[in-house]
Order: C-alpha cells, then structure tokens, then sequence
C-alpha cells in the first residue's frame, strides 16, 4: 500500500531527479573540451526504522557518487552527453558492533553503475526537447554488472515563456520502478528578481538566492533513490519471507540549505546541510518495509571538475 507521505516523497524526488536530468548541459566555457568529472559525498544522521512491531535503532547511511560525463556539440546548437556513472550507499547500524542488540534485515551496501545517452534539440528560442536513453546494473553486496539491469528513457520538453518563467514537461520510463514505470512529469522555473528563482524540478525544488556571479544559496528539496537486486537474505527469518533473490527499494527524502561556489570555468564546489524528512527500505516483491520514524541530520559535499 502506498501511504501519502510515501507518494509525496517519492513524487517530490522523481520531479527533481527527472528534471535535472532533462537540463541541458551548458556549453563548455572556451578553450573547454566538454568534458566534467563530479564527486557528491552525503551523510545521514542515525534513525530508528520500524518493520511491523519491529523496531531496529542507530541506522545511519552514507552516499556517494561519482559521474563522469562528455558533452559533444553538434550543428545548429544540438548536441549529444554521454554519461558514465557510480554509486554506492553504505547503510551503517550500531547493531553491527554489538553482539547484544537486535540485528537489522538491510544489506551493508547498495552500488549501481550505469551508462547514458542525452540528445539535446533547441527547436526555436523559446522550445528545446531532450531525449535520454540509460541502462545500468544496481544491486545489494554482489552481483554487479551480472544482475539488477535495469533501463530508462525520457522525452522532455522546455519551454521559455518569457525571461521570468521556464516550463518543463515530459513523460519519463523506468524499468525498475514498483508504481511509477511511465509517469508524466511537469516542472517550472520563474525568476522573479534578478537575484531570486523558484523551482520545482528544474533543475530542482526550492529557492535560490544569486548573492554574486560566482556564489548561490538556496533551501531545496533532494534525496536518493534506487531500486536494487537483493541475491542473499541479509537476516534470515526477519521478515516473514524469504528476503533471497528480491528486489530492494531505497528512498530518502531531504530538506537542506546550499551555498554553491563556482571557483572559475574548470572548478566548482558546493555543500548542504538539514534534515532528512523520510526513510525507507521496502522489500517490493517481499511485502516486507522498514520506515524511518526520526527527523535526522545530515551534510552534503560535492565537487566538480569541467575541462
């Protein structure tokens, strides 16, 4: 069953994710080949989840991800981005180090390695479409590369209304998701103020604040989100079935503040810092779910390198 705080999670992080993903890349600065290297570290404070009657403490999780990208221009403004990327989300319990508490029915990892292809198409000054096509491989512990394939494609459109107000929409499709395999999706941008914009899903959901041309802050929504192949049960007779060949589901839902610096054309970094509004791990074909029922911390780096 689908609980409101759950489809609201999950709607929030899809219309970010997605809409980032449709941004077109700028055109690298001169002298710039096009291609980027970024690095995103997040780590969250430790929370209690809840499976049933169940309760495991002292879960905490730690993100990280690595992209590698090229963009390849071609005529009339059109041009091509493959994308090459990894992840991994290292899932941490004091359990782990004492004998005497309960143990938890989560993996210690969850990793994904997956491959993309992003063809960008300005029709007019005011309407670009983008067309993305990705496969990657996203699994518990082992099995990388040799389970959990998944695949994605997206048609999305953008368009400029006027010089306040950018609209995005589209229709995305997800092999690995449990309920939302094809949705549509609707994002928009307006810039009020030289200084200020309000986004919701372009490139994501919140307010930011250009204090100069090289500094922005803003207060936004972001989170993690994953499908992955479980081959091994992590605690046998946790749950009521057998947690062996299933598929896991990871969401985390995040409210933070961000100051972003772009140091010059080849170097930028940024960091966030709030709390995590929701967590959970379901086990889809399993039935079987562990919630989060804490608002905890958690701090965000990344960096990025374009050359």
């Amino acid at each position: 069953m689908i609980t409101t705080r759950t489809l609201l999670a999950t709607s929030l992080l899809l219309s970010t994710t997605l809409a980032l993903r449709a941004q077109p890349e700028p055109p690298p600065a001169p002298g710039q080949i096009g291609l980027s290297l970024s690095s995103t570290a997040t780590a969250s404070g430790k929370a209690e989840l809840k499976a049933g009657a169940n309760t495991y403490d002292h879960v905490e999780i730690k993100n990280y991800d690595w992209k590698l990208a090229q963009r390849i221009p071609l005529e009339d403004r059109r041009s091509l981005a493959v994308g090459l990327d990894y992840g991994v989300t290292a899932i941490g319990t004091r359990n782990r180090h004492h004998a005497t508490a309960t143990p938890v029915p989560l993996p210690s990892d969850l990793q994904s390695l997956g491959a993309s292809l992003r063809y960008t198409h300005p029709l007019d000054p005011q309407w670009i479409l983008t067309g993305s096509v990705s496969a990657g491989s996203h699994v518990a512990e082992t099995g990388l590369l040799s389970d959990g394939w998944g695949a994605g494609a997206s048609v999305i459109a953008l368009y400029n209304q006027s010089r306040e107000l950018t609209l995005v929409f589209g229709v995305v499709y997800n092999s690995l998701s449990e309920n939302f395999k094809v949705i549509p999706i609707f994002g928009l941008n307006w810039r009020p103020a030289d200084k200020w914009s309000v986004n919701l899903g372009l490139p994501k959901t919140g307010v930011t604040y250009k204090l100069n041309e090289k500094i922005s802050l803003d207060l936004s929504v972001s989170g993690e989100r994953g499908s992955y192949a479980v081959n091994d049960d992590p605690l046998p007779g946790a749950a009521p079935r057998s947690l062996a060949d299933s598929r896991l589901q990871y969401l985390e839902a995040r409210l933070g503040f961000s100051c972003d610096w772009k140091i010059n054309d080849t170097f930028r970094v940024s960091g966030t810092a709030g709390q995590v509004l929701y967590r959970q791990f379901k086990y889809i074909d399993r039935d079987y779910t562990l919630t989060s029922r804490d608002l905890v911390p958690f701090v965000t780096l990344s960096a990025r390198i374009s050359l």
